[in-house]
């Protein structure tokens, strides 16, 4: 399953629960991170999908049996429940073998822009997150589905305040959308109850707690953004990152998009990679929309890490 945006493309992505019989975490508790930049010049991508490669959130892998089922809990709080007989292999049988989960969870805006996850639909609604996470499961190294009647919970740390109007997403081939999955929202959490997986199965499953109707109170214009940048000379990505809401827009159709909410505060972020020097390039500009704004940037040379520490600055 791929969610594909411009110039790019992703490859995409409860309730206290007691520990069941038969789970196994890895020994190590902390995930190993598989997009660690191993070039000798950490600065230097080859392009903006290898900047997303190296920088967003490393993938975590968990075992559990697949008879007996099985829990566990991420670095970031994440409480995962799978039950007994939750799988079935390519022949339609039950998994009753070990069974290997890959999972990662996205709760920030600075990650989900990393990992190029947007809260947004392909048609510019922008969605406001209640956070994102990637599911696959494999046995033997092959992917397996849900077997019918199955269900995994996947509770979602929530310290913001309650939004009962979050609904489950998940993403396929033109982009967010909704199915069979669904969202409860409790106190401090919600509860996304996986009842459907993505086709194909060897791409995983990326999934979204969204508030659909969040921006529907703000009236749509236009932003327009203008630089004096050769643009044909990066590889490079724009978005909003918007002041006291978990929402992270990009823009498919540069350089203008006419989704913008009136009145709302935000900060352009453009991320690129230079192709003559493989080099990042980046742009933050503070903005309050108005009516058919027009916004001016240029993208200065970075480091990775300075990228970080502004980006970081916006989750608030």
């Amino acid at each position: 399953m791929k969610l594909t945006l411009k110039n790019i493309a992703i490859a995409a992505t409860i309730f206290s629960i007691s520990a069941i019989s038969g789970c196994k975490k890895d020994s190590t508790p902390t995930p190993t991170n598989t997009n660690t930049n191993s070039q000798s010049n950490p600065d230097t991508y080859s392009s903006l999908s290898d900047f997303y490669a190296k920088n967003g959130v490393p993938l975590q892998t968990f075992t559990i049996n697949g008879a007996t089922g099985g829990s566990f809990t991420t670095p970031q709080g994440t409480k995962v429940r799978i039950p007994a007989n939750a799988f079935w292999d390519n022949s339609n049988q039950v998994v009753t073998g070990p069974v290997t989960i890959q999972f990662k969870d996205i709760y920030k805006k600075s990650d989900m822009l990393l990992s190029n996850v947007p809260t947004m639909l392909r048609t510019g609604q922008l969605l406001k997150s209640g956070g994102e996470f990637f599911i696959k499961a494999l046995s033997a190294s092959v992917a397996v589905n849900l077997a019918p009647a199955k269900s995994i919970v996947v509770q979602q740390p929530n310290s913001l305040p309650k939004d009962s109007s979050m609904m489950a997403y998940i993403a396929d081939t033109t982009g967010w959308t909704q199915n069979s999955n669904y969202v409860v929202d409790t106190a401090g959490s919600y509860l996304y109850q996986i009842t459907t997986l993505c086709m194909p199965l060897n791409g995983g499953s990326l999934c979204n707690t969204d508030d659909y109707n969040y921006f529907s109170h703000y009236s749509p214009t236009s932003l327009t953004l203008q630089t004096t940048d050769t643009v044909s000379l990066y590889n490079f990505q724009a978005y909003l990152m918007f002041t006291g809401i978990n929402t992270t827009c990009v823009y498919h159709t540069y350089p203008l998009y006419n989704g913008a909410p009136l009145g709302l505060q935000c900060t352009l972020v453009v991320v690129g990679v230079r192709l003559s020097n493989s080099k990042l390039y980046s742009a933050f500009v503070p903005i309050t929309i108005t009516a058919n704004l027009n916004v001016s940037y240029h993208l200065t040379q970075t480091t990775t890490a300075n990228f970080k520490t502004q980006l970081s600055a916006l989750n608030n």
